[in-house]
């Protein structure tokens, strides 16, 4: 391992049921969870340990995406050419924490939302660790981890600039940010479309709070960060490469380095 992460420290903190807390409950952990059990993602143990193949739920085209960003995110982390600490942001259920960790990663993966902790600690309790935490936490270790990584999640964050940079005081020297699976936008006009589009679909779902909470960040607002470069732009020709059965993304997939 790189032997840059000491993880007594997570110890100083409760361990309930295979997942520390270092932070308390937050309002959006609610919020979260009712859009969650309204969209009907809250899946079955089964359903989670065969993440990210998800032929068999509703939303499966979505899960064929993330398998292709999971796939492009391990090839990335190869370079590094040995096992990696990660702090996966927002981590969810686990299926990538427990994914990166069967590649050979060591992982800390947080998340507000308790529920799905307890769920990942349960269905992958021999693989990583699990935390409900902010990655602004105090107690989270700066100039530590090899990569943080946040797959979905960065729309949560209000600013993409602030926990981006705070993601880069995490880092060790030399390590990176990886940013996938996430919408970020070239045009101010289209991130505006983007929170109408979302507004109007938490309306719809019966849980407008929701808006307030998941956010459209445009790419060229994160494009100065140190180390930033674009490891896969969106595809150009989805509908194309859906008739010709090519895997395909409309997400970017953004790295930053910590050069010092």
């Amino acid at each position: 391992m790189s032997g840059r992460v000491d993880w007594r420290w997570l110890e100083a903190f409760p361990c309930e049921r295979g997942v520390y807390v270092i932070d308390p409950p937050t309002d959006f952990e609610q919020v979260y969870a009712a859009v969650r059990a309204s969209e009907g993602r809250l899946l079955n143990d089964d359903a989670v340990a065969r993440l990210p193949d998800g032929s068999q739920l509703a939303n499966a085209p979505e899960w064929h995406v993330r398998a292709l960003g999971c796939a492009r995110l391990i090839e990335a982390l190869r370079e590094a050419g040995r096992p990696l600490r990660i702090l996966e942001v927002g981590c969810g259920n686990g299926w990538l924490s427990a994914r990166l960790h069967r590649a050979g990663h060591e992982l800390l993966g947080i998340d507000p939302f308790t529920a799905e902790l307890l769920q990942a600690a349960r269905v992958f309790a021999a693989g990583p660790r699990f935390a409900r935490a902010d990655p602004f936490s105090a107690s989270l270790p700066t100039d530590t981890f090899d990569a943080v990584v946040f797959a979905a999640s960065l729309p949560y964050f209000p600013d993409a600039r602030a926990v981006l940079q705070r993601a880069l005081e995490l880092l060790a020297p030399g390590g990176r940010v990886h940013v996938l699976d996430s919408m970020l936008y070239a045009r101010a006009s289209h991130a505006a479309e983007a929170r109408e589009r979302s507004a109007r679909y938490y309306a719809q779902l019966g849980q407008p709070a929701m808006v307030a909470h998941y956010h459209a960040h445009l790419l060229p607002d994160v494009l100065d960060l140190p180390g930033a470069r674009v490891l896969h732009a969106p595809d150009r020709w989805p509908r194309i490469n859906r008739l010709l059965g090519r895997a395909y993304s409309p997400f970017t997939h953004l790295a930053l380095t910590r050069t010092e």
